[in-house]
């Protein structure tokens, strides 16, 4: 899939931006062990990256917009002894 450049409002004004498709994705869970005993995991999942045309950082980099979804899964949980009664 190409990319489209497209106009986006950004900070209250339109802004001239790319729509980069993704190729390949690698995504890691981080995951918690909680004192209540569960075990939860979470990551963040990148939809869409928008490349600001005209605009990079002070080293060069272009500057990207990047919109995601939150994924959470509790892979465990145990209750406790009160809350099975």
């Amino acid at each position: 899939m190409a990319e489209i450049k497209k106009n986006v409002p950004l900070l209250g004004k339109e802004t001239e931006v790319v729509d980069v498709p993704i190729v390949n994705a690698v995504e890691h869970f981080n995951e918690y062990e909680l004192e209540d005993g569960s075990f939860v995991k979470v990551k963040c999942v990148a939809n869409t990256f928008l490349r600001i045309e005209g605009q990079f950082m002070p080293d060069g980099s272009p500057i990207y917009v990047v919109y995601t979804s939150p994924s959470v899964s509790v892979k465990r949980f145990k209750r406790s002894s009160e809350e099975l009664q």
